[in-house]
This record gives structure tokens, C-alpha cells and sequence, in this order.
């Protein structure tokens, strides 16, 4: 295939274009509008239920264990203080659990030092009470009384399942916990109701102080919290990408048209394009579109940039408007036509990834750097068309209207063309360093680690993690019979013992001054037992008689205990344990998940339903899934761009010559995220499709100008050279809009964003060396094109 004949075509269609420029605009603003009409329609979400692709069974089993258990979520305060049974900081969580209660929807009880059930022995046998039922004790005069507030507190500290579970044993650390209703909507519209009036009570003045620190946590209110600060961040790098992306288009511009061109190619590429999806009913992602929306900014900028500085080339050798209009288009329209179709290539490779919102965000990227494609290449030859000729200038004539900063880049051209096998080896060599990194890379996703805590919300959930009684996650493990009164089987609630001690074993469990985090039924069935026996602590143990059990539990429901039915179902069928996370390490939660599994077919052969439960363990699996997919797409756009460079060229050789410039920054990227220990998770992953599709442009235009030459010429040095003068700068100009666009990353809080900068930063900074030095090498010593003629 000649470039020659594809160039002669798209000089055609130039003069077409600007001969119909009323026609070509005035289609497009039909379409812009059509488009637009499309946007109050549309529906962007982050619904939990994209992220799994097996979402109908997990939303089945938890649905089956709520219908069961009630919800699993709860809102909780960590409170610390000097010592959280001083009367000032009881009376607080008093008032705190109150407001709680009482103002946020779905309350129904509260747990915490002020409001338990624990059973007290009596001379009639035992009673369960909460010790702070009439609140702090005070003697006649209204002063605390000290005594019987330290018998209260240290009956508390007495009791196995208190203690380190609701308070540490230093009485530093306590937890309130609201125990919601089960939620009729999803954890999206749900978590709306929750947080918002939860955090209006948490900063309120009446509960600050320098005595005691509360920290809010809580399914609903953190994925609040997480929802706002990532649309925060989002709308914020937008908004400082569209001011870089100007700043950028004036420095290299310096042309009102060319400033203005762009970012309505930026806009209405973006604003059509969903609004067409939404034509279509097609739900998209709120925090993936900023993707979308940061590489059409860089797109736009980078194909303006391209062709201007082709239709300047000639217009400042002949001052012919119109004629340099139809050149510009001659000699960018294929190069800029080819970058679209690789660049949409490995966005589309994202389809191979599995999961909705990636499947989403590379069909929908596709199609807007497609529809900047159709923008610039219509408004800037289009509006550029406008305007009066003028007279060459006589600088430029001589030059064939090469500026001095084309003339130093030919020159550097020409030295790295004279040392061609230095070239050769010094690549050789980087690539090298690099590959053994790919094999350090680990797979997983930490969670807090990828947000940060120069996050608040994550740096405050850190410090509850840290702390003695913490923990960010949980997840549970449930326990299921077809028989009525199963769960009193004594072997079956020592067999849960026993799963939760090897489940306290395991390297995700927290664990509090030596005990395990997890809570059951068993804890109640115990504290029990030791109870009835003179509050020994020997008698700490399930007994071996199931009518003894059946008769705990007949004793503790009528005291008004009301703990049993968090833990048991009212028919005795199934039962769960709750375990809580020291942390959110994706890798270690699936192996953990994996050991808790087999130990649950182990220990419980005969029921009929067991094993875990919970979003965050499927989140832990899912990040596998995603992370694979991920490779899986990483792997396709590699074939596709491969395929789409052979095609171009039509030649096997040359396609294959173009490719190798284009591995380079992939394998850095690797080399550099082994090395400093990045892990690969979801986000991580998706940056070398995205690199890929984006590198690949300059060795498109490159490659192609450099054939174009040698087409006319015979030559491969003088075609090498003349690319060089011709659009080597500006390879260099898009290479610093796309990093500049990335590099307000860098200020980001959130420490994944901060990654994706940087590495982005490094993949397209080493592509543009890598197409400035091995594809002209390679290409100069493999001669692809045929002999020197």
C-alpha cells in the first residue's frame, strides 16, 4: 500500500471539504445536537452489581442471609480517650447513641458501654441486664460514685465477650455501635439516607472535645465518604486538565481558531457521544469517565496540534490559505486517521476484560476519540478556510517552511542516525534491566494502600485499624441446617468454637491483645454457662448436653437477653460468624477465604449451607477477576495493534519493526512497577492498554511520513531526515500535552491517581524516545521498503 496514493486521496477529500465547508459544518451541528438531545436521559452509576460478573449469585446469598440475620450493615464510633468509663465520656456515648438512634434512618438499637445485654448472676439463678441501665451511679448529692462505677467497669472487663471486643482491657478504646434495619433499596440510594444526617450528629459541637476522639466508620457512611471524595477528585482533575489543556493550546497554538477548535472538538465529542449511549439506554460509570474525558482532552489537543502544524508548514512557504487548508489534510489526514483506529483498538481491548464498568469505559472512550477524529477534522480545515491569503515569508521559502527548532531536530536526527548500533545496544540493554521487573510484579489490590491517607476519610480509618479494637472490614461465615434446632447440637456449636479459633489464625483476622476478632453464638452460649456455674471462669465452654444448651438458651430469651437472634435464626437452623479484618489485602483475603472454606466443609459435612459471606470477600475475588481480565486486554490490544500496523503497511516486516518501539514502554512500566513494588490490581492494570493506544500514534506518524519520503525520494536517510524536520516537533509537542495532562495527577490525594500519573508519565515519555530513536534505527537498518533507489 502507497502512502503516496492514500495521501492523493485525502488531498481529494480536503478540497471537498473546504469547496463544502457550509455542508460539512451544518452536518455536524445537526448531529452535536441530535446528540445532545440524548443527555437528560442519560444514567451514569457506580452500582456494586457492575463490578461482578456474577453478580445474580452474590446478591442471591446475601439477600438469603439477610432474610435470615437482618442487615449486615451497621453505623459505628470508635471512641478513645484517656479512659472511656470517666462519667463525662459515658454520658456522651449516652447522648451520642441517642441522636443516633433517633435521627438516622434504619436505626434499630445501639450497642455500646451504656446500652448491653449481659447476664448477671442472681440468688434466683441470673438475670440479663445492662450494667448502665439507670445510667452513671451517683450518690445522694448528684457526685458520681466512684465505687460503684469501678464494680461496673470492671464487671464489664470481666466478661469473655466484652472484653477486647466493645473495649480494650486498658479502657482506652470503646465502640458504639447502631445496628440497622435491613434496607428495602440498594446500598447506593441506602447509603444517601444513612451518612448524610450520621455525619451532620458526628461533627455537631456537642460531641467534640479534647477529653475523647470519635471515628465514624460503617459500610454505608465509608462508601458515602468514597463516593464523594473520587467524584471530588474527579471533577477536579477534569476541571485543572481543561485549563492545562488550554495553557497547552496557547503555547503551541498561538492561533484563536486553534484554541477554540479543540475544545469544542473536546466537548461535543464527549457531550455527542453520551448522548448518543444515552439514546441507546446505556448505563455508564461516574468515576470511570474521567478517563474518557482526560484522553479526549489530550487527543484533541495532540491531532490539533499535528494538523495545524502541517497546514502551517505550507503556509508559511507559499501563503496560499485554501491550498495549505487541502495540504495539511493531504499530509496528516491518513497518520491521524490510523492513530484514531489503534487508539480505539486498544481501548476496545477492554472489552476482553470481563467486567462491566472496564467493558463500558473502552467502548465508550472508543467512540469519543473517534468523534474527536471527525471534530478536528472537520472544524479545523473548515474554519482555518476563513481568512485571506498572505505573502510567503521569505525566512521560510528557503526552508520549505521549516522553523529553527525543525532545523535542530533533523540535526539531532542525523547524530542519532550516525550512531545507529549505539542506539541499537543502549535499548538493547534498558530492556533488559527492565524484564526481569515483570516477574516481581505482584497481583492484588490493597485497598487502603491504592486510596492513601492523605485521604482524610482513609487516614482516619487507617488510625481505626491501628488501634486495639479497629477493624475497617468484615465479612461472615454462615452455617446452615435443613433441620429445626440444629444449631443446639453441642458438637456443632463446639465445631464453630473451633472455626473460629483456626479462623483467628489466619493473617487477615484482627486480632485484639491476643484474641481473635471473631464474634458468634457460642460467645453468648458460654458466657452463659459460666454464669449459671458461679461465674467460673472454667465453665467458659459450649457444655456437652444439648438440653443444657436448649435450656441457656430458653433462659437467656426470657431474661430479655437480646443478643441470641443476632448470631442464631429463631428456628435454630443457622447460625453465622462474624469476622472482623485487620486490613484489605485482596491476595491474602482470597487465600484466606480458601482456608475458611475448606475448614467449613471439614467441620460441617452435614449442612446443608455453609461458607462465606459478604461483599467485601467477593470484592477480594472479584479484584482477581478484574486484575486477569485485565492482562487478557493487555494481551488483545497487543494482537489487534499488531494486526492493524501489518494492514496499514502492508507488510508483515514493517509492522513488526513499527511494534517493537511500542513493547518498550509496556515492559518499562512493568519493569519500574516490579522493581518499586506496585502492585498490579484494577486500576494499575488498565494503564498499558491505554499507553499502548495512545504510543502507538507517533509511530504511526512517523513510520508513515518516513515511507511517504521514501516513496518520493529512494532514500531512507533523506526520508528519515525530512520526517524528522517535519513532525518530529510536533511528536515532541503531543508527547508534553498528554504528560502535562497526566502530571495533574500528581497532586491528586488519592495515592491510585497518583500512580497513574506517574506511570503514565513514564510510558509515554519512554515511547516518544523510543520512536525517536530505535524506529527510525530500526527502519534505517532494516530498509522495509524495498533497496535504495
Amino acid at each position: 500500500m502507497q502512502v503516496k496514493k492514500i495521501n492523493d486521496w485525502f488531498e481529494k477529500f480536503g478540497r471537498f471539504e473546504v469547496k463544502h465547508r457550509w455542508a460539512f459544518i451544518t452536518g455536524l451541528l445537526i448531529v452535536t445536537i441530535i446528540g445532545c438531545l440524548g443527555l437528560p436521559r442519560l444514567k451514569l452509576d457506580n452500582g456494586e452489581e457492575d463490578w461482578f460478573d456474577n453478580w445474580d449469585a452474590v446478591k442471591q446469598n446475601q439477600d438469603h442471609f439477610e432474610s435470615i440475620f437482618g442487615s449486615t450493615d451497621t453505623l459505628m464510633a470508635h471512641i478513645t480517650a484517656d479512659d472511656v468509663f470517666a462519667p463525662e465520656c459515658l454520658e456522651m456515648i449516652d447522648k451520642l447513641g441517642d441522636r443516633l438512634l433517633a435521627e438516622v434512618p434504619y436505626a434499630s438499637s445501639i450497642t455500646s458501654l451504656m446500652e448491653l445485654s449481659v447476664p448477671i448472676g442472681t440468688d434466683d439463678g441470673f438475670e440479663v441486664t445492662s450494667p448502665f441501665e439507670d445510667g452513671i451511679p451517683r450518690k445522694a448529692d448528684g457526685s458520681v460514685d466512684e465505687d460503684s462505677l469501678k464494680a461496673k467497669r470492671d464487671f464489664i472487663l470481666s466478661r469473655e465477650s466484652l472484653k477486647n471486643f466493645l473495649v480494650s482491657e486498658d479502657c482506652t478504646e470503646t465502640w458504639l455501635i447502631v445496628n440497622l434495619e435491613q434496607y428495602s433499596e440498594g446500598l447506593d440510594e441506602a447509603m444517601k439516607k444513612i451518612a448524610p444526617p450520621a455525619m451532620k450528629i458526628f461533627n455537631s459541637d456537642e460531641f467534640k472535645s479534647d477529653k475523647w476522639i470519635i471515628r465514624p466508620t460503617g459500610l454505608s457512611y465509608t462508601e458515602y465518604e468514597e463516593e464523594k471524595a473520587t467524584i471530588e477528585q474527579c471533577i477536579s482533575r477534569i476541571g485543572i486538565g481543561f485549563l492545562v489543556m488550554l495553557i497547552f493550546l496557547v503555547i503551541f497554538i498561538r492561533s484563536l481558531r486553534g484554541v477554540i477548535v479543540p475544545t469544542i472538538a473536546t466537548v461535543g465529542a464527549i457531550l455527542t457521544t453520551l448522548g448518543y449511549s444515552a439514546w441507546m439506554n446505556i448505563t455508564g460509570n461516574n468515576t470511570m469517565i474521567m478517563v474518557t474525558v482526560l484522553l479526549a482532552m489530550a487527543l484533541a489537543v495532540g491531532y490539533a496540534v499535528h494538523y495545524i502544524n502541517s497546514f502551517k508548514l505550507y503556509f508559511r512557504k507559499t501563503g496560499k490559505r485554501k491550498e495549505s487548508i487541502v495540504m495539511g489534510v493531504r499530509d496528516s489526514g491518513w497518520a491521524l486517521f490510523f492513530t484514531v483506529i489503534t487508539t480505539m483498538g486498544g481501548m476496545l481491548s477492554f472489552l476482553a476484560g470481563g467486567i462491566k464498568p472496564m467493558r463500558w469505559v473502552g467502548a465508550i472512550t472508543a467512540a469519543v476519540v473517534f468523534m474527536v477524529f471527525v471534530y478536528t477534522m472537520i472544524l479545523l480545515p473548515c474554519l482555518y478556510s476563513f481568512g485571506k491569503d498572505k505573502e510567503p515569508d521569505p525566512t521560510f521559502v528557503d526552508t520549505a517552511g521549516s522553523t529553527k527548532t525543525d532545523l535542530r531536530v533533523e540535526a539531532m536526527g542525523k547524530a542519532i542516525l550516525n550512531k545507529k548500533w549505539i542506539t541499537v545496544i543502549v535499548a538493547s540493554v534498558v530492556m533488559a534491566v527492565c524484564i526481569p521487573g515483570l516477574f516481581k510484579i505482584k497481583v492484588n489490590m490493597d485497598y487502603s494502600e491504592m486510596m492513601g491517607e492523605r485521604t482524610p476519610y482513609i487516614k482516619r480509618l487507617m488510625e481505626i485499624t491501628r488501634s486495639q479494637l479497629g477493624g475497617q472490614y468484615s465479612y461472615e461465615v454462615l452455617v446452615e441446617y435443613d433441620q429445626e434446632d440444629a444449631i443446639k447440637n453441642p458438637q456443632v456449636l463446639k465445631n464453630m468454637d473451633e472455626l473460629s479459633r483456626r479462623i483467628g489464625t489466619l493473617s487477615m483476622t484482627k486480632v485484639s491483645n491476643g484474641k481473635e476478632r471473631v464474634s458468634s453464638v457460642t460467645k453468648v452460649i458460654k458466657e452463659m454457662n459460666r454464669t449459671l456455674n458461679g461465674d467460673d471462669s472454667d465453665y467458659y465452654v459450649i457444655p456437652d448436653d444439648q438440653d443444657l444448651v436448649s435450656q441457656i438458651m430458653f433462659l437467656y430469651e426470657i431474661s430479655g437477653g437480646s443478643d441470641l437472634y443476632d448470631y442464631v435464626s429463631e428456628d435454630f437452623k443457622a447460625a453465622y460468624l462474624h469476622v472482623d479484618l485487620s486490613g484489605y489485602d485482596a491476595e491474602e483475603c482470597v487465600q484466606n477465604v480458601d482456608m475458611v472454606e475448606k475448614w467449613v466443609k471439614e467441620l460441617f459435612p452435614q449442612a446443608s449451607n455453609a461458607g462465606v459471606v459478604g461483599e467485601v470477600m467477593q470484592y477480594a475475588v472479584m479484584n482477581g477477576k478484574l486484575v486477569r481480565g485485565s492482562i487478557k486486554s493487555i494481551g488483545t490490544s497487543l494482537i489487534v495493534i499488531l494486526v492493524l500496523l501489518i494492514i496499514a503497511f502492508m507488510s508483515f516486516r514493517t509492522g513488526f519493526i513499527a511494534m517493537i518501539p511500542n513493547i518498550a514502554p509496556i515492559v518499562i512500566i512493568a519493569g519500574v512497577m516490579g522493581y518499586f513494588g506496585i502492585n498490579l490490581d484494577m486500576i494499575t492494570a488498565m494503564i498499558m492498554p491505554m499507553i499502548l493506544g495512545i504510543a502507538v500514534d507517533d509511530t504511526i506518524h512517523f513510520t508513515n511520513h518516513i515511507k511517504y519520503h521514501w516513496e518520493l525520494t529512494g532514500d531512507y536517510k533523506k526520508a528519515i531526515l525530512a520526517s524528522y524536520r517535519e513532525i518530529g516537533k510536533t511528536m515532541i509537542m503531543t508527547t508534553i500535552i498528554l504528560c502535562g495532562l497526566f502530571f495533574i495527577f500528581l497532586f491528586s490525594t488519592m495515592s491510585v491517581l497518583v500512580r497513574l500519573g506517574y506511570l503514565s508519565i513514564i510510558g509515554l515519555g519512554s515511547a516518544l524516545v523510543a520512536d525517536y530513536t530505535v524506529t527510525p534505527v530500526l527502519l534505517y537498518i532494516t530498509k522495509p521498503f524495498g533497496k535504495k533507489k
